[in-house]
């Protein structure tokens, strides 16, 4: 009896002894997984980043996100205002064990110069799963003036030298027509309206036809924009009855007759136009408003190089998908 407890005994310490050590391998062999996909879908991202910073020394930013390929978002970024891409991920070292794909997302209304970079892999035996994120700042619109005129109007005075210092330059400082043209497309390819929820925020306007559809409210304003082109050979009137909650901008390009007897309808919020208004006959119908520059004036980092492409501290995450 005692010699048989004994190897008993003995029997049960080895079982659990070699339990031990399977399950021990199991868990180091997890952790490799872990490891191998997470290391995985670090590469993917530092390749895309680099990717990205040198796109942007040819190309602009907005060329970027009209280049790339449409994706289904991520389920947390959901909604008209989300914009999702993805970048095809070459053959990185150790392709053949395990894949990776990078999404891109931006908020195209209220941060279209923020991209926010998933990287995620997955083992070629689906055992090994992982995530990691970075935003980055993209030159796709750029900080605007942080002390800029209140008045309901600003103009070209007639002391001004011509387009020296224009109205555009006060309110808008160096963002151009490219960054508020890409800006447009962007909310419209997404589907944002007037009334969409949630509502379209830019307008850039081509059209020469008058300007027939009010747009945003106190605490949506908007940034309406009647381009060269459409001031040619005079910028389009706004219908009587139409209210503008925002700014708007008329880019005469200091020809003073190309806001001739322009009709402002009604506009909360403040009137930008590029050069002088000859015979601004309904000058009343524009009303100063707190919140009339809240549509585009975006937050950056004081003393960001807002022009090139850069990591947002703080941003980096990583986890399982």
């Amino acid at each position: 009896m005692v010699v048989s407890s004994l190897v008993l005994v003995a029997a049960l310490a080895g079982f659990y002894s070699v339990q031990s050590v399977f399950i021990d391998r199991l868990a180091g062999q997890a952790d490799l997984q872990a490891t191998q996909a997470r290391l995985t879908a670090e590469a993917a991202l530092a390749w895309a980043q680099a990717e990205i910073q040198r796109g942007a020394q040819t190309t602009t930013a907005a060329d970027f996100w009209n280049s790339m390929p449409s994706t289904p978002c991520p389920s947390h970024r959901q909604g008209l205002q989300w914009q999702c891409v993805r970048m095809q991920v070459p053959a990185l070292p150790g392709q053949e064990v395990a894949s990776a794909e990078v999404v891109v997302v931006r908020d195209v209304l209220g941060s279209p110069h923020v991209a926010e970079l998933h990287a995620r892999s997955v083992l070629s035996d689906q055992n090994g799963r992982a995530e990691v994120r970075q935003n980055l700042f993209m030159p796709t619109w750029l900080p605007v003036p942080a002390l800029a005129s209140t008045a309901p109007v600003v103009l070209v005075t007639s002391n001004s030298k011509p387009c020296a210092q224009t109205p555009w330059q006060q309110l808008l400082g160096s963002v151009g027509p490219e960054h508020l043209r890409s800006w447009s497309q962007a909310q419209e390819r997404q589907g944002l309206h007037a009334t969409s929820q949630p509502p379209r925020s830019v307008y850039w306007v081509d059209s020469a036809a008058p300007w027939a559809q009010s747009v945003g409210t106190s605490h949506a304003p908007v940034l309406v924009v009647f381009s060269a082109a459409a001031c040619t050979p005079r910028c389009p009137s706004m219908v009587s009855g139409v209210q503008i909650h925002g700014t708007v901008v008329l880019d005469t390009q200091c020809q003073d007759d190309k806001a001739r007897a322009w009709q402002a309808g009604r506009i909360d919020g403040q009137l930008l136009i590029n050069s002088a208004w000859p015979e601004a006959s309904n000058a009343d119908a524009v009303t100063a408003q707190p919140y009339a520059r809240k549509a585009y004036q975006l937050p950056w980092p004081q003393g960001m190089d807002a022009s090139q492409v850069q990591i947002v501290n703080g941003s980096w995450r990583e986890g399982t998908p």
